[in-house]
């Protein structure tokens, strides 16, 4: 990596624990930025797409509030044998959208919809 996208990924690091305007999401105890490494948040209307780092390889994990599911690396959670680390990324997705004021109703409904698969994996939620 050259330096100067370097220092445009440690400028970007730095905004992941502000709100969409810049500014300093409130009400949630932030995520460290270690656990999600070069993370990149994208919101839309009703879905919300986290891309990061894990292994060596690019992850992600998406919600799509209309179809009320889960996607961990494209592949729909609720047809997955999940590791304990994958269901601990999950969770903290929750926290990392609960630090942006303008993913609320999304995290809500993802909250909810986490809760509902790990039951429907006989693990407490």
């Amino acid at each position: 990596m050259e330096k100067k996208e370097r220092e445009i990924s440690k400028d970007m690091r730095g905004a992941g624990l502000q709100g969409m305007g810049g500014a300093p999401a409130s009400g949630a105890a932030p995520v460290s930025l270690d656990y999600f490494r070069e993370a990149r948040l994208f919101l839309g209307k009703d879905r919300a797409t986290l891309t990061f780092y894990v292994d060596q390889e690019v992850a992600s994990i998406h919600y799509d509030l209309i179809r009320d599911e889960i996607f961990y690396r494209g592949h729909n959670v609720k047809n997955m044998t999940m590791t304990q680390e994958q269901w601990v990324s999950l969770r903290k997705f929750s926290e990392y959208l609960a630090q942006d004021p303008k993913a609320e109703r999304l995290h809500q409904a993802y909250r909810a919809c986490l809760e509902h698969l790990m039951t429907d994996h006989g693990l407490p939620a």
